[in-house]
């Protein structure tokens, strides 16, 4: 218990060489230098890089005022700071566990260094070049990656992944645009297209992943490059030339066996340099993962038909599922998530996007919405007119309601059909680190987070739901009613002040 108070690891990835100095960088700019100037510490040292370029940084955390007339001890807080190629790491070296404002000290400082690190190193992997390849045990090639992310690629991407909010508020968005065109025949016209996109949603969603797992082709690897911005700007004019020769390359060290050795990066990084992309091997980072066996062994659990799999190329961490019925679904899983979570993290987060797809959560947002839109012109338009613009905006309101329900209920099945609730938290965690920090540190956010146009809940409200039901806490008799109950609670506790 003292080692676990005395030290703690903050982010656990391997870091590139290049983005190690600007993470010492920004800590300096955005943390140690303003808590200097405003006196909350007394200085600090930094040494680095080491061999293996490695930094550390020293400080000590000045205790409030309040806090130290007639308390005994120290009136500071060692804190030693690593940030090397495998993670960061912070440690307390004099801390006693009796100290209490010294612990209440020790865990701020933590959440605020890996607050920061988090969101440099989210934005760093946002100028890194990905190249995705789908990999075939028995012959040891990379199957063709399409080209780069086309913006009729992304806007897909914002519409479908998730749920249906998107889709409904791109259908009122082109509801006023087609009634400039179509007048009465607006709404028909509306219906039908809704019904033509719900049909065909898994096949799109399909269209717009990278690479397409089966089962010939079950591994999925990642190659990625710290670069600059300017860089992936330039690379991203001649993508299809450069993806070629890095495929062939990549390719070729998969048939070795040894996809992620330092002579592959080694063979990676002279393919770029030879493409007019500068980098040096430990800028490569090289992640094989098989999201066709965890799909598959979660259809498994949940007792549904495989979906189709897609993967996205983007770093952020998500997933998301679509389709009418479990028989045509697609499950989506991007790049950035096959990167950070491991294989229990994505596995529950997969067995939250099987509760959409066994709650046919696609088709009740598409009844929800269609009901609430065209009862207002077909069953009380008198209710529409005299509301105005306010009735689309308290439908609005309303479908999200029903998305945070949803997405509560999602997250119940997987922790109930998989047995893992710790898993999906721990993914939660990783995913909205940033937002978990300010709801902790401020709380007024977490009443606002209700309000906002999301249709997933405040992720405090779902990770300490989920670990209530990991100590038996919540009882489920019916999942979505459950989840009702808990959302409304959840949201009633928000207004609790401490």
């Amino acid at each position: 218990m003292n080692d676990e108070i005395k030290a703690r690891t903050l982010i656990v990835e391997s870091i590139p060489e290049s983005d190690i100095k600007g993470l010492v960088d920004s800590l300096e700019k955005y943390y140690l230098t303003p808590k200097l100037q405003a006196s909350e510490i007394t200085g600090y040292s930094k040494s680095g890089p080491e061999k293996d370029s490695s930094f550390d940084l020293y400080w000590k955390a000045l205790k409030p005022e309040s806090a130290r007339p007639g308390q005994p001890g120290p009136q500071t807080v060692a804190v030693h700071l690593v940030i090397s190629q495998t993670g960061v790491t912070i440690a307390f070296p004099d801390l006693n566990p009796d100290d209490i404002q010294g612990i209440r000290i020790s865990n701020r400082t933590a959440d605020s260094v890996e607050f920061l690190s988090t969101s440099f190193l989210t934005k760093a992997k946002k100028s890194d070049l990905r190249f995705i390849y789908s990999v075939g045990k028995e012959d040891g090639r990379a199957a063709s990656s399409k080209s780069a992310e086309s913006l009729v690629d992304v806007v897909l991407k914002r519409i479908f992944a998730g749920n249906a909010v998107n889709l409904f508020l791109s259908f009122l968005l082109l509801t006023f645009v087609l009634s400039i065109f179509l007048g009465d025949y607006t709404v028909i016209a509306i219906f039908f297209m809704q019904a033509l996109v719900l049909l065909n949603s898994d096949r799109i969603m399909l269209s717009i992943g990278k690479v397409n797992p089966v089962e010939e082709r079950p591994e999925v690897t990642i190659v990625r490059v710290a670069t600059t911005p300017q860089t992936v700007r330039d690379v991203s004019k001649t993508s299809d030339a450069l993806l070629q020769p890095v495929r062939a390359a990549l390719g070729g060290a998969v048939a070795e066996g040894a996809p992620a050795d330092a002579e592959a990066r080694n063979r990676i990084q002279r393919t770029l340099a030879d493409s007019g992309v500068p980098c040096d091997p430990d800028d490569v980072e090289i992640t094989t993962r098989n999201p066709y066996r965890l799909v598959h062994s979660v259809a498994e659990k949940f007792h549904l038909p495989p979906p189709k799999i897609a993967i996205v190329n983007t770093p952020m961490d998500n997933a998301a599922a679509t389709g009418i019925a479990p028989s045509h679904a697609t499950v989506t899983i991007t790049a950035g998530a096959l990167e950070d979570l491991d294989d229990e993290e994505i596995t529950a987060v997969l067995g939250h996007e099987f509760g959409h797809v066994r709650g046919h959560d696609t088709v009740i947002l598409f009844l929800v919405t269609s009901l609430i839109y065209y009862g207002g012109f077909f069953l009380w338009p008198s209710l529409l007119l005299y509301l105005g613009i306010f009735y689309f905006l308290i439908a609005l309101a309303l479908v999200y309601l029903v998305g945070k329900f949803l997405e509560t209920r999602a997250d119940t099945l997987s922790a109930v059909v998989l047995g893992t609730p710790d898993a999906l938290a721990s993914a939660l965690t990783k995913i909205g680190f940033a937002q978990l920090y300010l709801e902790r540190y401020h709380r007024g956010i977490r009443l606002l987070e209700w309000f906002q146009l999301d249709s997933h809940p405040p992720i405090y409200f779902r990770v300490e739901r989920l670990a209530r039901i990991s100590l038996g806490g919540v009882k489920i008799k019916h999942a979505f009613w459950t989840s009702v109950r808990d959302c409304i609670s959840g949201f009633a506790r928000s207004f609790v002040p401490g």
